[in-house]
């Protein structure tokens, strides 16, 4: 069970990690030892994060920028790990969510703080979508790069905190026609 977004996306170090909406924790992530981009739509944003990652070395593990959600400037298939503090800022979140699918590698994981409301959306986008209390993980599904497993279709898994006992649901693969 994932209790916090970071226990989601498991070990960091070594990992090429997307941070949308790029914050202080890209140093952070850095300091874990993370290969870091980063992106935000205020240049002012960006500019204070590369200032604080060059002041503690971290110049050469981060690469910041400013852009858009909608048309990432990164290869497919190019990220670990995704993480968002906030739900994403884009004026077609929708084509954002494809974005982040496209660059992110089959198996990687994201997880978005605040993004619950649009958990249809990433289910879509990336095959499968865990919900914690205040935050929503994805997992880009193998499945996802090519074409669909013949007679299979993907659906959801759910994280739901009970008290202090987290419950998973999971509805991974079901056989089309046996529901």
């Amino acid at each position: 069970m994932y209790a916090t977004p970071f226990t989601f996306l498991g070990p960091i170090e070594g990992k090429r990690i997307l941070v949308c909406g790029v914050g202080t924790e890209a140093v952070g992530f850095a300091l874990a030892g993370a290969d870091v981009y980063g992106f935000a739509s205020s240049i002012a944003q960006v500019e204070a994060v590369k200032d604080l990652a060059r002041r503690l070395g971290l110049r050469n593990q981060t690469h910041l920028q400013k852009t858009e959600v909608e048309q990432l400037p990164y290869p497919d298939d190019f990220f670990d790990l995704a993480f968002g503090k906030a739900a994403l800022q884009a004026a077609d979140l929708e084509q954002g969510t494809k974005e982040l699918a496209r660059v992110m590698k089959a198996g990687g994981r994201a997880a978005f703080i605040g993004a619950g409301n649009h958990s249809d959306l990433f289910t879509r986008a990336f095959g499968s979508a865990v919900q914690g209390e205040c935050w929503m993980g994805v997992e880009k599904e193998p499945a996802m790069v090519g074409e669909p497993l013949v007679g299979f279709e993907p659906t959801t898994a759910r994280l739901r905190i009970e008290s202090s006992t987290p419950e998973l649901q999971w509805r991974g693969y079901k056989e089309r026609g046996k529901r």
